[in-house]
């Protein structure tokens, strides 16, 4: 029996202004630079102030080459005018402790983090919610 690798995917929801990144398994240099153009891709379809959730629960930085995509990915967020960024992490201590570092050194950039993915569209929803009576 093959074992079937598990792909990293990125995706819009236009109607909630939201992009959805996926992470999955150990996340290679090649891997991340296709992340980062699909996030390129779908951003295009977004208008400034959309949000992100970003799924890490089944992923990890597999290679020291993928930091700086990644780097590159917070920049493109922050370039393209992203509100909040929400980050899911389970119980992955790992990826969770990586990702911690590196968005300490992007000015500016505060993701939250949540365990579930439930958890981050009901945050968001109602952070929306707010927004609109404002």
């Amino acid at each position: 029996m093959k074992a079937t690798r598990q792909t990293s995917k990125v995706s819009a929801n236009i109607k909630k202004q939201r992009l959805h990144i996926n992470l999955q398994g150990v996340i290679s240099s090649k891997e991340a630079e296709r992340i980062y153009t699909d996030i390129r891709f779908c951003v295009s379809d977004l208008e400034p102030g959309f949000t992100v959730i970003t799924d890490l629960s089944q992923g990890r930085i597999g290679h020291l080459s993928a930091i700086s995509t990644y780097r590159k990915i917070m920049n493109f967020l922050q370039e393209k005018q992203a509100g909040q960024i929400i980050r899911i992490t389970g119980q992955a201590r790992i990826i969770y402790l990586q990702m911690l570092k590196l968005s300490d050194k992007v000015q500016n950039y505060e993701p939250i983090y949540v365990s579930t993915h439930e958890e981050a569209e009901t945050l968001l929803d109602a952070l929306v919610d707010k927004k609109s009576v404002a």
